[in-house]
């Protein structure tokens, strides 16, 4: 299991990642929809069935037809916060995965043993998992609010960056 950790940063940064799985649409262009999820349970022994579900999840993630791929991260110092990274083509695979039978069953079971799941989604034409599961939980260590989205950059907005 890779850890990520800014050089030089301190320890209550430590954030350690699952290795990343390829999605079924790996290879496509940009942009993408990222999505990064964040749960805290209450008790720490809950962690390592949460972490075996979110595993299992990954692999059925991994099948849906907008999936590029996903990373599932714990920070141990951030009272051991978990969740993942989702990077999709469109909105649908997210959707898709979120009403898939395993995760509703996962969600109902942990929903009410942590606090309240938080998300971020944003868009971005930079396919870079790594740098992403950072932004992701600086956008959620920044905002107050359960759910933090951005939208999607407009195609003209992206042809004038590259000149």
């Amino acid at each position: 299991m890779p850890v990520r950790q800014t050089p030089w940063a301190a320890l209550r940064d430590l954030t350690v990642t699952t290795p990343w799985m390829d999605g079924t649409a790996a290879s496509s262009a940009g942009p993408y929809m990222f999505s990064l999820t964040q749960f805290t349970p209450t008790r720490l022994t809950d962690l390592p069935q949460i972490w075996r579900a979110s595993r299992a999840l990954s692999d059925q993630l991994v099948r849906i037809d907008e999936a590029i791929g996903v990373t599932t991260y714990i920070r141990p110092a951030h009272h051991a916060q978990v969740g993942s990274l989702s990077i999709w083509t469109d909105p649908r695979g997210l959707n898709t995965f979120m009403t898939l039978p395993d995760h509703i069953t996962i969600m109902n079971k942990y929903r009410t043993r942590g606090l309240p799941v938080r998300s971020a989604t944003w868009w971005s034409h930079s396919l870079d998992p790594e740098a992403a599961v950072r932004e992701g939980l600086h956008l959620l260590d920044t905002h107050d609010t359960q759910r933090v989205s951005t939208p999607k950059p407009a195609e003209a907005d992206h042809a004038q960056s590259q000149d």
